[in-house]
């Protein structure tokens, strides 16, 4: 498990990144760091299963909506 701090760091160097503009390579390598440090903290399983219940909402009134 990675530490709070690790976690907030890699948040910030995200937002900096989008936010002046040099979203690259980098930014997307942060990303993904970011989501892997995030996953592995308590509040990485809410997160999961919050995007899990939006997907399946989303699904289920797409299929409503066309069939």
């Amino acid at each position: 498990m990675l530490s709070i701090p690790f976690v907030i760091l890699l948040g910030f160097l995200a937002f900096g990144l989008v936010r002046w503009g040099k979203q690259k390579v980098s930014g997307v390598v942060v990303g993904v760091l970011f989501g892997l440090a995030l996953a592995s903290t308590a509040v990485g399983p809410p997160i999961l299963s919050g995007l899990n219940t939006l997907s399946n909402s989303l699904v289920s009134a797409f299929s409503k909506a066309v069939g």
